[in-house]
């Protein structure tokens, strides 16, 4: 017998089933049913039966709707057990297996919605939801897995790179089977991080598909094939043959993988390239390689490049900057010696100028090494640093200043660097604008910073030095509030007083910092301040805009002793700014909820 209005009957009644059972009554779908399955009752009475609880339903009573629904539900799944196909046809294979690092999660469905959706939409703020996930461990979940893999061809590289990175090599072999479905040889950045990704949870059981694709397989899926294959010594010949293909991106990516290997054909190539012009090509090589004999090589011909440069040779810039980019991030007695050599020589760079065609000058070249010897942050580079601070470009002064922090009594550092505050133009007022945007930047950077945050990170953080005193006086004199915000203290009047004077600042981050330095202070009226600057910034407003939610931000800050005050001002407050301000005031709740 034919099952096709069994089935058809099954899926309504299954529709019928989510939607509720007192909309089977009169629902016509069910009713066309009735004459078809009335019509095969006269050879199958089966079909008859199934065409009378359908009538039931559809005529009977709004009371017994749920029992006859259920009725017809239980007959028709009796029938599709019994006369439906339950075998398919095809010969027995072993399924293919792998261990898997996941488990089902007890997280609700309304719990991993903003996840997925931050995983499949698109938008801005999603990069932090998925960020945020992986640190919490959200990403243990079966659930989960089919997302990931689709979100490796996410239009933002950084989100698909994570998911690559951090999220789907988690799951352990175990999803291997669902990266394999639908990989494509020929396809984009989704299927190159894809092979990257099985690479790295099976390397033995990959190394075919990726030399496969080292054949056939598009530039993306053949770069990541390459940085696969580099990683297995055996399969080096390979990666040497792409060395001089003739796609750029593929030549770029067997350079990067052969870079950290030791070897004399490798040692050779490099050398050869080195002697060439496409030094942009090893940029990132260059960041792997660990052969001395090719980085010595490398140094000696940016020594020949400066050296015409210093002759007005205004061509090699461009060469020896690019040099110098291979150098970024190397830390090497010999680079750091070279590149002190170099900045010792250099004064003569700030007269070069750009050769025809070309815009980078040699004040460009030594703002360059200038930055290469601040990140290794030695002694010897950063007093080369300071030694050579009046020749350098004002864009540099940022690596000046800390060169100084670092290096120098606090003493000094002021009387060096405090005329800058009288700044009114020109160059002067750039540096005095970098100074203040220093202090701003570190204040604000060290508060945001974890307690467990690297030494690295606070190097130059305000916290970890000890500024002369009389900067706040020079800042006030200077009517520079930005940096009186940060460096007032309670026993300093004067500069209370300052923030307190009358006239409105210059800007509302400016604002908002006031009243965190009263707090900071403990001020009387650093309530009484934020309040007025509410209702001068509320006047005449239609609505929360950025300055005034900045203004709000700041007053988590003041003392909680205050809510009263606050609580106060909220009932005379126009309701389009009430609840932006109750909530800003909040956080002050809580310390007193728990005392």
């Amino acid at each position: 017998m034919s099952l096709a209005l069994i089935e058809e009957s099954a899926k309504e009644v299954r529709r019928l089933a989510i939607a509720g059972s007192p909309l089977a009554l009169g629902d016509f779908r069910l009713k066309k049913l009735i004459p078809p399955l009335e019509q095969a009752g006269a050879k199958v009475p089966v079909f008859a039966q199934v065409a009378k609880a359908i009538t039931d339903v559809v005529n009977g009573p709004d009371a017994e709707s749920a029992t006859r629904l259920l009725n017809l539900s239980t007959l028709l799944n009796a029938i599709l057990y019994t006369q439906g196909q339950t075998s398919a046809t095809g010969d027995f294979q072993k399924l293919e297996t792998f261990p898997s690092k996941c488990a089902s999660t007890r997280t609700t469905a309304r719990v991993l919605k903003p996840l997925i959706q931050a995983l499949s939409a698109s938008g801005a703020g999603r990069l932090e939801v998925i960020k945020s996930a992986v640190e919490r461990g959200a990403f243990n979940d079966l659930r989960l897995i089919d997302p990931a893999i689709r979100a490796l061809g996410d239009n933002s590289p950084e989100i698909a790179d994570l998911i690559a990175e951090k999220v789907l090599p988690a799951y352990g072999p175990g999803i291997m089977p669902r990266l394999k479905t639908g990989f494509d040889l020929n396809g984009k950045k989704h299927d190159a991080r894809k092979l990257e990704v099985m690479h790295q949870l099976d390397p033995a059981g990959t190394l075919e598909i990726c030399k496969q694709a080292l054949l056939d397989g598009s530039a993306e899926v053949k770069v990541a094939a390459i940085a696969c294959l580099g990683k297995h010594e055996d399969c080096l010949p390979l990666v040497l043959e792409q060395a001089n293909a003739k796609n750029k991106q593929v030549r770029a990516a067997a350079l990067e993988a052969l870079a950290e290997h030791d070897r004399p054909e490798i040692t050779k190539i490099f050398t050869e390239l080195i002697q060439g012009k496409a030094f942009d090509i090893l940029v990132n090589p260059f960041r792997r390689l660990r052969n001395r004999q090719v980085l010595n090589s490398l140094l000696d011909e940016a020594r020949k490049s400066l050296d015409l440069i210093l002759k007005n040779d205004s061509e090699q810039i461009s060469r020896f900057s690019e040099i110098l980019t291979c150098l970024g991030w190397r830390r090497e007695a010999e680079v750091e010696n070279f590149l002190v050599e170099a900045f010792t020589k250099s004064g003569g760079l700030a007269k070069i100028k750009a050769a025809p065609k070309f815009t980078m000058t040699g004040s460009d070249l030594m703002a360059n090494l200038a930055g290469l010897l601040y990140e290794i942050g030695s002694p010897a580079g950063l007093e080369a640093i300071l030694e050579k601070r009046e020749l350098l470009p004002t864009m540099c002064f940022s690596y000046v200043l800390r060169s100084a922090l670092r290096t120098w009594p606090p003493d000094k550092v002021y009387s060096e660097f405090s005329p800058l505050l009288e700044g009114k133009a020109g160059a002067i007022k750039e540096k005095r604008e970098m100074l203040e945007g220093f202090v701003n930047s570190t204040f604000t950077r060290t508060e945001q910073l974890p307690k467990t945050a690297e030494d690295d990170e606070r190097q130059a953080a305000p916290d970890t030095l000890t500024w002369d005193p009389r900067w706040l006086n020079a800042a006030i004199k200077a009517d520079s509030r930005l940096m009186v915000c940060w460096l007032a203290r309670p026993d300093h009047s004067a500069s209370l007083n300052y923030l307190l004077k009358l006239g409105t600042p210059k800007s509302a981050n400016h604002t908002a910092l006031t009243v965190r330095a009263l707090a900071r202070c403990q001020h009387p009226k650093s309530t009484e301040f934020f309040l007025a600057q509410v209702t001068r910034k509320t006047k005449g407003a239609n609505y929360v805009d950025y300055e005034l939610q900045t203004l709000f931000q700041a007053a988590k800050h003041l003392p909680p002793s205050d809510l009263p005050k606050l609580d106060e001002f909220a009932t005379k407050l126009d309701e389009k700014f009430v609840d932006a301000f109750l909530v800003a005031i909040d956080p002050l709740r809580r310390p007193v909820e728990t005392t």
